[in-house]
């Protein structure tokens, strides 16, 4: 795991860990955190993202079983069930819940007003809604944001440095994810400036995601930028995606060291 990633996570833990310890005087309280995550995940210790969470808690004093619990959910890679998944999690009165992506907040924002909500990971929380700036969030969300959108032009510049002859790059994201879909508009403006067109390629199904790399072999794009390394759906399709770049031999770029993979 990067340097990066595991501040982010060890960060997160502090956030969540912080409202907690300014009630560390009630003693014998075992704390109900929730979770709802959009991806599966098989074994949440061994997790790239979740698991260093729960190390990132145990180093803070706080022990899953022993001084707080977590109650988890995941809509398996399918962004439709979330708002269901968030309000169950807030029926069961949890003292704060974590959210893993920009779209799982807002199904949790959507179901309640009251209980404070923490971004684990999200896109920018200002520009989709969830908070009213970042110095004041207001509301009952706060937390981390992974906002990436800068290092845009610098991607395309970088492919551009390995194929000078690039004059068309695709595009991966998912249009069910609004920080995805920002971040898809302003690099087709980056583009521009480095007189490069944009193949825009939606998925939110593992269908998807081999149509939308047919669409890019049809269109000969010459490379590919993953948007949201840390999109949940493509973390869960994550070898697909490995899979079809090596057969269409499509250079890539994305914007994180390395993808776990």
């Amino acid at each position: 795991m990067n340097k990066r990633r595991k501040m982010v996570i060890v960060l997160g833990a502090s956030v969540i860990a912080a409202p907690l310890s300014s009630f560390a005087q009630q003693q014998g309280k075992i704390w109900r955190v929730g979770f709802l995550s959009p991806r599966h995940v098989d074994y949440v210790d061994s997790d790239v993202f979740y698991g260093p969470f729960l190390r990132g808690m145990r180093e803070l004093g706080y022990v899953e079983g022993k001084n707080f619990i977590i109650e988890w959910r995941s809509a398996e890679g399918k962004y439709e069930r979330l708002p269901a998944l968030a309000i169950e999690l807030v029926d069961l009165k949890p003292d704060i819940i974590v959210t893993a992506s920009t779209v799982a907040a807002h199904a949790v924002k959507r179901a309640t007003t009251t209980i404070p909500i923490v971004l684990g990971v999200a896109g920018d929380p200002v520009a989709s809604g969830l908070a009213k700036s970042l110095a004041y969030p207001a509301g009952n969300v706060t937390g981390l944001t992974n906002m990436s959108t800068d290092l845009n032009l610098k991607q395309l510049e970088m492919l551009l440095s390995m194929v000078p002859s690039l004059s068309q790059v695709a595009v991966l994201f998912n249009p069910s994810n609004p920080a995805n879909v920002k971040s898809s508009e302003r690099i087709h403006a980056d583009a521009q400036k480095l007189g490069v067109r944009i193949l825009r390629a939606g998925a939110q199904t593992p269908q998807e995601i081999d149509n939308a790399f047919s669409l890019m072999r049809q269109q000969k794009a010459g490379a590919l930028i993953l948007l949201g390394q840390a999109e949940p759906f493509f973390q869960q399709q994550k070898q697909q995606i490995v899979e079809l770049t090596a057969k269409y031999r499509l250079p890539s770029i994305e914007c994180f060291r390395k993808l776990d993979y």
